[in-house]
């Protein structure tokens, strides 16, 4: 996929066809091929309008085909900070796929955000956020070894 489509989609106003084009991503990222065009890029900008978007549906769909290539992809060579930065903002509902996938990138700096949802009313956004750090200590833990 051409970033430009993407970014044009992601852009515009027809609901339906950012949903289409984020279940396609979803799918993608899901599959076997590894060497998908633009990955990098594809994330970059999945976050970006992430952050900007405004519709909470549209917006949650993007945090979850976020979440999809953290899961199935290695996303190492991506910086995350963006998502970070921005966690405060994010409504309720793109948490998990937010902490999940900061916990996904095994860095260390990224527990900092991920304390503070320890104490959230919302005993799933706790636990999204124990299982993230837990991800990346583990992570660090298992590398000592």
């Amino acid at each position: 996929m051409k970033i430009e489509e993407l970014r044009a989609i992601l852009l515009g106003s027809d609901v339906g066809e950012k949903t289409e084009i984020l279940s396609h991503l979803c799918d993608v990222f899901e599959s076997y091929n590894n060497s998908i065009d633009n990955f990098r890029e594809l994330i970059i900008a999945l976050l970006d309008y992430g952050i900007k978007e405004e519709n909470s549906e549209i917006k949650e769909e993007i945090f979850d085909a976020i979440l999809t290539a953290a899961t199935y992809k290695n996303i190492d060579e991506i910086n995350f900070d963006i998502l970070a930065y921005n966690l405060d903002s994010l409504p309720e509902e793109c948490l998990h796929s937010a902490l999940t996938t900061l916990g996904f990138t095994f860095k260390k700096d990224y527990i900092f955000y991920l304390t503070k949802y320890l104490d959230h009313e919302n005993g799933g956004i706790r636990a999204d956020a124990m299982n993230a750090i837990n991800e990346i200590e583990g992570y660090w833990k298992k590398k000592q070894e």
